[in-house]
């Protein structure tokens, strides 16, 4: 808004340039005239800058869904990979009891062929005839020892032929569970594209609305006074809910004694470096980190995460304070893993990378704030 009425002021001062040779009955016409002409372009600019907020909030109904959306595939792979994993393990399970049954059963096949070549009469033979008593009780274990064995190889088949029977239907259930799985994986990409699309669409609206230097220097402004808003009333806000709601009540020394030794929230090339200049007289008050989608981004130290949420310019963003009030911040996310009130440890995954706030691009946007005030992060990370 500074930058229209500055424009405005100007535009009218030229023209009241133009009209001061001009003495005739015509001035006050055409001045009226200008500042017609004035009020109907703020009027202009005022409907743009309506139709930008519009747009903006549509994009982010897109991103969040589109979020959501990649956040259910995710989950969808992992199940996916754990049922891949069980059914793998079963179908080895299944083959070590088939082979296990296999050399029962040929035992027990031995032993009944012993026991036939013996013949069912020879027990009732060895009682009649008139043997020593010792050979006689040999004989005995030995009948006994057979009938054991016998009785113990048949009800290991039997377990053998449940658990085998069990392992059968385990993986019955594994398929069909592995084929419902990757027909919802299926459904959820198509989704997903569908999202995507949707987003892309609505980021071409916007790019064609914010089409001027102007008004792109004027959204960057806009978006930079929304940052400021969220440090200074809502983080401030959700610092005090986040210990309230924090079952550990470790309390936190903020980042001065790690400073140069913090990892990097992901690995890659930076984009846009600290304090480089960005639009205009704009210069980035953070760094751009070049990544894949889906990275996970990891947060630096341990804290409270106190913003976990859409915003504009950044898109969805995870705020983590530090104690000693330090500040991390991370924008750009595909979707969040985190949530306000939560207490985080250093190289967990708060977020997957991504470009939304509207970016073109893949990559996080990583800011350090100590007291409200920004810091180069080259000087804090390892």
């Amino acid at each position: 808004m500074r930058l229209i009425r500055l424009f405005n002021a100007s535009l009218v001062a030229g023209v009241l340039l133009l009209l001061g040779p001009m003495a005739n009955a015509n001035e006050q016409q055409q001045l009226l005239d200008v500042q017609q002409q004035l009020k109907q372009q703020q009027q202009q600019l005022k409907q743009r800058k309506a139709e930008i907020d519009k747009a903006q909030q549509q994009l982010r109904q897109y991103e969040l869904a589109l979020a959501d959306a990649n956040q259910q595939l995710r989950k969808l792979n992992n199940q996916l990979a754990h049922t891949e994993l069980e059914l793998k393990q079963n179908q080895q399970q299944k083959q070590q009891v088939q082979q296990q049954l296999t050399q029962q059963q040929q035992a027990l096949a031995q032993q009944l062929n012993s026991a036939y070549r013996l013949g069912d009469n020879d027990y009732l033979k060895m009682l009649l005839n008139q043997q020593s008593t010792a050979k006689l009780e040999r004989m005995l274990s030995y009948y006994q020892y057979l009938a054991k064995a016998r009785q113990s190889a048949l009800a290991e088949v039997s377990r053998q032929q449940l658990e085998l029977a069990a392992l059968e239907q385990q993986l019955s259930n594994n398929q069909q569970q592995l084929k419902s799985l990757v027909d919802q994986q299926q459904q959820q990409q198509q989704k997903l594209q569908a999202r995507q699309e949707q987003r892309q669409q609505q980021l071409a609206k916007l790019n064609q609305l914010q089409n001027s230097e102007q008004s792109r220097l004027e959204q960057l402004q806009i978006n930079e006074q929304h940052l400021q808003q969220v440090i200074s009333q809502q983080i401030e806000q959700q610092q005090q809910q986040a210990l309230e709601q924090n079952r550990d009540k470790t309390p936190l020394n903020g980042l001065a004694a790690h400073k140069g030794k913090l990892p990097w929230p992901l690995k890659g090339r930076v984009l846009h470096s600290y304090n480089s200049k960005n639009q205009g007289q704009t210069r980035w008050q953070g760094i751009v980190i070049d990544s894949h989608p889906g990275t996970p981004v990891q947060a630096i130290a341990a804290g409270n995460v106190v913003f976990a949420d859409w915003l504009r310019g950044y898109g969805l963003v995870v705020a983590i304070d530090h104690g000693e009030q330090y500040l991390s911040f991370y924008g750009y996310n595909q979707s969040l893993n985190a949530e306000v009130g939560e207490r985080v440890s250093a190289g967990q995954t708060i977020a997957y990378a991504g470009n939304s706030g509207g970016q073109d691009t893949n990559a996080l946007f990583f800011q350090l704030r100590h007291q409200g005030q920004t810091q180069d992060p080259s000087q804090w990370l390892e």
